[in-house]
């Protein structure tokens, strides 16, 4: 157990505290929520080529789980990006007016038309009609051979330039970790990205790092 937790602060056994639900503590992850973040947000970084929100604002809460762990069941983010508003819905039903699309997907709202996509499909309406006959552009990004085939490519050639590789991954996942620090703290967060701090905020930047349990060190 001592080694499960590893340079996490020393806590009493719990069964949640490990797998699965060890994502739900504060200590380890940043719940459900960081979880899927990147898998949907990833999306929508790579067609409108997101760099850092200017502030981030949440609220949300924990209204169906009932157990031990902390991190919210529920949350709502809102997103200032240069030029747009990005919004993330992070709840246990899918979003009204496309429940058909499942509980994962991405909504883009366009001035004349709306893109909605999941893992599986996509859709374009315009004026509250579904638009079947759009024309498609062509493909701007390669198609994976997979994460397994290029995990593996790039232990042999020691070419890091994945698909998604390292610096992209830091580029999707820093969002979400804003908004988990703007909900922990109850109030907007504002980031500089050049500087790579939150603004004006002590008790929000505590949060950007974490102390190393001894004898764990990096």
């Amino acid at each position: 157990y001592d080694f499960w937790l590893g340079p996490a602060p020393k806590r009493p056994y719990q069964p949640l505290r490990s797998h699965y639900n060890f994502r739900q503590f504060w200590d380890y992850s940043g719940g459900t929520f960081i979880d899927f973040w990147c898998h949907i947000v990833d999306v929508a970084v790579w067609a409108l080529d997101l760099g850092a929100p200017r502030s981030v604002s949440t609220i949300g809460g924990r209204f169906f789980l009932n157990d031990e762990t902390e991190a919210p069941d529920t949350l709502e983010a809102v997103l200032d990006y240069p030029g747009l508003v990005f919004t993330f819905s992070f709840r246990p039903t899918p979003l009204p007016g496309f429940e058909h699309m499942g509980h994962i997907g991405c909504l883009f709202e366009g001035e004349e038309a709306s893109l909605v996509t999941n893992y599986e499909s996509h859709e374009v309406w315009a004026r509250g009609k579904r638009v079947d006959d759009f024309p498609r552009p062509d493909p701007s990004i390669p198609d994976s051979p997979g994460h397994l085939r290029e995990f593996l490519d790039a232990i042999k050639t020691r070419n890091l330039e994945t698909t998604c590789n390292v610096r992209y991954g830091f580029r999707v996942t820093k969002p979400g970790l804003l908004a988990n620090i703007a909900f922990r703290t109850g109030r907007r967060v504002h980031w500089d990205d050049r500087a790579g701090r939150i603004v004006g905020d002590k008790e929000a930047s505590r949060y950007l790092t974490r102390r190393f349990r001894k004898p764990w060190k990096l």
